[in-house]
């Protein structure tokens, strides 16, 4: 029986395959390796039926979306009327710390 050669490489899906571009994969194969897809166990993601808005609350079928085209950004409307919800400003770590000692 014959004993088969030692490999440097792992195997690839183009092994045994002529010409160049076959070459060119296995060669880029051993360092990319296959797709990394995740845990295959894992349930597909479901999207709420019906989402809110980060900002106002209402639901997003409510909204006006703004797109300006290739290049420039894409703007939300929230609904007018209705309670937005109020939270405070964000504050750097270090403007709070420094504000406590100044005083």
């Amino acid at each position: 029986m014959r004993e088969r050669k030692r490999r440097l490489w792992h195997a690839t899906p183009w092994d045994g395959q002529p010409g160049f571009w076959a070459a060119w994969r296995r060669f880029f194969y051993q360092f990319e390796g296959t797709a990394q897809l995740g845990d295959p166990n894992e349930p597909a993601y479901v999207p709420p039926a019906n989402p809110k808005c980060p900002i106002c609350r209402h639901p997003m079928s409510d909204h006006r979306f703004d797109r300006g085209g290739p290049g420039k950004p894409t703007y939300v409307q929230c609904p007018k009327g209705g309670s937005a919800v109020q939270s405070e400003p964000l504050e750097h770590p270090d403007e709070s710390t420094n504000r406590q000692g100044s005083h």
